[in-house]
This record gives structure tokens, sequence and C-alpha cells, in this order.
């Protein structure tokens, strides 16, 4: 049996099902946005419609590239917060007549 990928062993499922969602919206979001604000500008009714379309291109790459360093900085932290927690240990039991010896009254 092959031992579990790095990122299987320090993140937990929730945070890696949270960052694959990160990253779907990163690029679906400002997609989507960009796409309905270009309808608005259609050749003929606008009177440079082809500029102000590459124009809302351009800020949809860049949405896109911001959106997605944000999930990668989220990813990082996730991941050294993860190694520096470790593998969980647990110890011994307190024994049951120490704790006699521990009352403070």
């Amino acid at each position: 049996m092959s031992s579990p990928s790095i990122w299987q062993s320090w993140l937990s499922a929730a945070v890696r099902r949270r960052l694959l969602i990160a990253t779907v919206a990163s690029f679906a979001v400002p997609w989507l946005v960009g796409e309905f604000a270009k309808s608005y500008y259609r050749v003929g009714v606008h009177p440079d419609a082809l500029r102000s379309q590459l124009l809302i291109d351009y800020i949809v790459i860049g949405a896109i590239v911001f959106s997605l360093t944000m999930v990668m900085t989220v990813a990082l932290g996730a991941w050294i917060q993860g190694v520096m927690k470790g593998p969980r240990h647990d110890g011994d039991p307190f024994p049951e007549g120490a704790r006699d010896g521990l009352r403070d009254d």
C-alpha cells in the first residue's frame, strides 16, 4: 500500500474540499461576471464595443490571477499549519491515584 501524499497527510479533507471549491470559483465567477458585462457592449449599439469588451477581458484575467493567488496563499497557510501541528499523538491516561496529590484545597 502506498503512503499518503504530502497534501493528504497534512491537510484535512474539509480543507482540501474548500480549496478545490475556491479554485473552481476563482475561474468561474470572474468569467461569468465578465460575460454578463460584455453582453451590454455590442457592435452597433456602443460606439467602441470591441475595445470595451477587450478591457473587460483584461479585467477578468486580472481578477482570475488575483483570486488564484489568494487561494494559493490560503493553501500555503493551511499546509504550514498542518506541518506545525504534526501527527496526532495520544499520551497515556493520567493515573487515577495521582489526582489526589494534586489537590490544592
